[in-house]
């Protein structure tokens, strides 16, 4: 009886952690963009960008700051999109798992190299990156 309880507690972990894992991913790869008149917004990975061609103006935010430019106060805009997990095997079962280990690694890289780019001429916050899924 008691081996029949630690199974079921391992595999009740082992379920609850993979339902984790597989939120952390839906968030880290989902995004949110919405058009509301003259306001268009967007985030993605807590970084997000609000335009509002009305009143001229964008705010960005992230983890830790959050401000509003009028539109003579960008000097630059550019962005970079990533590709990763490119990696073969050799056919063996250890190659496929070096392999897929490898992939999800470059695809995550990826994914930090990807964004917006945002140059100001604020002192303080000269650059905004905002992450694209």
């Amino acid at each position: 009886m008691e081996t029949t309880g630690i199974i079921f507690l391992v595999v009740i972990f082992i379920i609850i952690l993979t339902v984790s894992d597989l939120q952390k991913k839906k968030h880290y790869n989902s995004f949110t963009e919405v058009l509301d008149g003259d306001v268009l917004s967007y985030e993605c990975q807590r970084t997000g960008i609000v335009i509002d061609t009305k009143q001229r103006t964008i705010r960005f935010f992230d983890k830790e700051r959050d401000k509003t430019y009028s539109y003579d106060n960008i000097r630059e805009i550019n962005y970079t999109l990533s590709e990763g997990g490119k990696f073969y095997d050799n056919g063996t079962l250890k190659g496929m798992n070096n392999a897929a280990i490898a992939n999800w690694r470059e695809q995550l890289a990826a994914n930090k190299r990807s964004g917006l780019n945002i140059l100001t001429d604020d002192i303080k916050n000269p650059m905004w990156k905002i992450n694209v899924p």
